[in-house]
């Protein structure tokens, strides 16, 4: 079962109708019909607001029980993440992270696009740069990074990026703990 077809059963488990849960997540149901059918897919915080009105974990929504041992994932089977805000996306490396230590991810920064301020949480990350530059900032360190460099920091120090670049901004970013 996928994203969609599980967010809709839920709601129906549940009762909801796509109006309440539209209000619940504070947008329209056409756009919670389009997430159900799968021709739209909600950003990070939308479908954490999602899976708080149907009182389950992001990661449930995201998961896919029949691949709890899948050892190999093609591309066209990843998730993909739209960031609130942004035009920064990412595309989640594995099929399940409910039972995972870490989250990698398939990061792009188009030209132009950041972090939209600050983030801290528990945990650490670590990431590889594929194409373009950018610019970290980590606690009160700032750093142009370009293809080939990396990093790994504390996730607790507070950290922002930012396409300094011409091009878009391709990564390998993992998270530890999974924060979806």
């Amino acid at each position: 079962m996928n994203m969609a077809e599980k967010i809709k059963s839920y709601r129906k488990k549940q009762g909801l109708t796509l109006k309440a849960l539209a209000e619940k997540v504070g947008c329209t149901d056409a756009y919670i019909s389009q997430i159900e059918t799968g021709k739209a897919v909600p950003s990070i915080s939308v479908l954490q607001k999602i899976a708080q009105s149907l009182d389950v974990q992001v990661r449930d929504l995201l998961s896919d029980e029949q691949s709890n041992d899948k050892i190999f994932l093609t591309k066209e089977e990843r998730t993909q993440i739209i960031y609130p805000g942004s035009h920064v996306y990412a595309e989640l490396l594995v099929a399940k992270i409910s039972n995972k230590a870490m989250e990698p991810l398939y990061k792009v920064v188009p030209v132009g696009c950041d972090s939209k301020g600050e983030h801290r949480h528990t945990g650490e990350e670590f990431g590889y740069i594929l194409k373009g530059k950018l610019e970290l900032r980590v606690g009160d360190q700032v750093k142009v990074l370009g293809p080939g460099d990396s990093f790994y920091f504390s996730s607790t120090q507070p950290h922002s990026y930012k396409n300094v670049g011409d091009v878009d901004v391709e990564t390998i970013w993992v998270v530890s703990p999974p924060v979806l």
